[in-house]
């Protein structure tokens, strides 16, 4: 038995060495051709995982985005919650009342405090003040002159038709019948 064993040994030893060295070279011995089909299935593996990865990335960032507008929107769900039990309250509705639209209650004075804060009053209008004109005189004075003025639309050029006097709708004079018992007037025969 020893012997087989050491025949075996000593003479598969070389075979068992070069299979050895081709598995152990690893890719410093593959051909060109394995260089290639490996360089293609690891492009081949890279797309087609990039295209399923990206699209996991972009629904991960979706779905954070769509979690923070539900917050965002529970929270502004409870802050008009909150608000509308305000103004189920009389007194509340009362105090926006005085405060957003200025009401008084009956007996009341109104005081309004102009604050200093804001600038000097000053006597003029800024309402009635008229614009500076965008063009100088002499071109104001000739479209004064060369240019027919416009004439003002109405408001409402259908009502206005329809209410000329020429339109207006008219009720003709009754003319009396004369009565068979009445004597005729003069000229009436």
């Amino acid at each position: 038995m020893g012997k087989t064993a050491r025949g075996r040994r000593g003479r598969g030893g070389s075979a068992a060495t070069a299979s050895d060295r081709r598995v152990v070279g690893g890719l410093g011995s593959l051909t060109s051709r394995q260089a290639l089909i490996m360089a293609g299935l690891l492009v081949f593996l890279v797309l087609t995982l990039a295209m399923p990865l990206r699209t996991f990335a972009e629904q991960r960032a979706e779905l954070a985005e769509t979690r923070e507008n539900i917050a965002r929107m529970e929270e502004r769900t409870r802050e008009l919650q909150a608000e509308k039990e305000r103004f189920s309250e009389p007194g509340y509705i009362q105090e926006q009342a005085r405060i957003r639209l200025g009401l008084v209650e009956e007996g009341e004075t109104p005081f309004r405090i102009i604050d200093p804060a804001l600038g000097p009053v000053t006597g003029q209008d800024p309402v009635g003040e008229e614009p500076l004109p965008a063009k100088p005189w002499y071109e104001q004075l000739w479209d004064s002159v060369s240019l027919p003025p416009e004439q003002e639309k109405p408001a409402n050029p259908a009502r206005d038709e329809a209410t000329r006097p020429d339109r207006l709708p008219t009720v003709p004079e009754q003319v009396p019948e004369p009565d068979p018992g009445a004597e005729p007037g003069p000229g009436i025969e």
